[in-house]
């Protein structure tokens, strides 16, 4: 893997050097836009709207739209007064408690390497978080982007993510449901929750996959040897038509007839 950040934590008087290594990665199929004709690559041109002239990269520059419709231009150079947090440091503002992060607010995943020299405060902290069940909220820029973000223990490493600020999370507004109460002591209610237990388990992501993906691959190995390509099936049908009370029992029963006796 490579770095995708080199700095410093710092918490309290502590500072110790990091890099910080994507987390995730994508495993999609990236697909690329060509003529039917002869298979040649299509190419997208920069070009003014307003003299249709082709624009070089370095007459291009940022450009920022009122809400009446002019358009305000900015120079690389109208940004560097711009206030940001230091490049280089990862800086511990509190900790709290681990269930206090809304998951909605959780965006992108580091891992944070220490430098040789620096185990040792590296794992006082992982440690020190790990028994409190706390995480640290710390600032921290990347890419020149000030982010908040949560370090956090995963296993014998920390793990840092960024985090939306809360203007960026958009509040539901459904208003019906603030008129649908529904009693727990209703006979649905007390049904799904039968259902909830029964299909309750240990999670374990490992076990799932992303059946869109390799049919997806079947289809580009399928094409690439001129293989027919199989006509997909229609979906089955879901019950769709059962009133709640019907479809509940008969998941119900579902799952419980497809377990084995040890199971039971």
């Amino acid at each position: 893997m490579r770095a995708v950040w080199r700095g410093s934590v710092t918490f309290g008087l502590v500072t110790f050097p990091v890099r910080l290594f994507s987390a995730t990665r994508e495993h999609g199929f990236r697909f690329r836009q060509v003529h039917r004709a002869d298979g040649g690559r299509i190419r997208h041109r920069r070009v003014c709207e307003v003299c249709a002239e082709e624009v070089a990269l370095v007459d291009v520059v940022k450009g920022y739209e009122l809400a009446d419709g002019r358009l305000v231009l900015f120079e690389p150079e109208d940004f560097e007064g711009l206030p940001v947090v230091s490049g280089r440091t990862i800086e511990v503002v509190q900790f709290a408690q681990a269930d206090q992060v809304d998951p909605i607010l959780l965006d992108r995943s580091f891992y944070l390497e220490p430098e040789r020299s620096a185990v040792r405060s590296y794992c006082l902290l992982r440690d020190a978080l790990e028994r409190a069940w706390r995480v640290a909220v710390v600032r921290v820029a990347i890419r020149r982007r000030e982010s908040l973000a949560v370090v956090r223990p995963r296993g014998r490493v920390l793990v840092l993510q960024t985090l939306l600020w809360p203007d960026e999370v958009r509040e539901p507004d459904f208003g019906f449901l603030g008129d649908a109460v529904v009693e727990s002591g209703l006979p649905e209610v007390r049904v799904a929750t039968s259902l909830v237990n029964s299909m309750t388990a240990e999670f374990d992501p490992g076990v799932f996959s992303d059946g869109y993906r390799d049919a997806l691959a079947g289809l580009i190995e399928a094409k690439a040897a001129g293989a027919e390509i199989p006509v997909s099936r229609a979906p089955e049908e879901t019950g769709g038509g059962l009133d709640l009370m019907t479809a509940l029992r008969r998941s119900l029963d579902r799952v419980r007839s497809s377990r084995s006796p040890r199971e039971e």
